[in-house]
C-alpha cells in the first residue's frame, strides 16, 4: 500500500510539472537580428500566464490575455478583442502576420 502511495504521488508531482510548460510561448523574448521595420512592436515582448507586456518608445504596456491553439497556431487574444498569432520553430518562435521572428531573451 505504501508503494501504490508512492507512485501515485510520483504521477501527480510529473503531471503538474508537465503541465507548466505547455504553452511555449511564456517567457521574454525579443527580435532576432535583422528583423524588418514592420516587426518593431514585437522588440521585447514578454508572456505571462494571464498577461503580455510589450515594450514601447514611451513605457511597458501590459494587457490581459488569453491563450489558445490552432493546429501550429498559439492565439494570443487580448481583452480589447486584438489578436496575435504565433508559431514555434528552431531556437524560438515568430509572429505569423507580419512574420517577426524572436529568440528568448535570457
Amino acid at each position: 500500500m505504501r508503494y501504490l502511495r508512492m507512485i501515485v504521488a510520483c504521477g501527480a508531482i510529473l503531471v503538474v510539472s508537465g503541465c507548466s510548460k505547455s504553452n511555449p510561448l511564456l517567457g521574454k523574448w525579443k527580435l532576432a537580428p535583422n528583423s524588418p521595420n514592420e516587426c518593431f512592436q514585437f522588440g521585447s515582448i514578454q508572456f505571462g500566464d494571464q498577461t503580455m507586456t510589450m515594450a514601447t518608445p514611451l513605457a511597458p504596456v501590459s494587457m490581459p490575455v488569453t491563450y489558445s491553439r490552432d493546429g501550429d497556431n498559439y492565439m494570443v487574444t487580448a481583452s480589447s478583442g486584438q489578436a496575435f498569432s504565433f508559431q514555434t520553430e528552431s531556437g524560438g518562435i515568430k509572429s505569423v502576420s507580419p512574420e517577426c521572428h524572436l529568440v528568448p531573451d535570457n
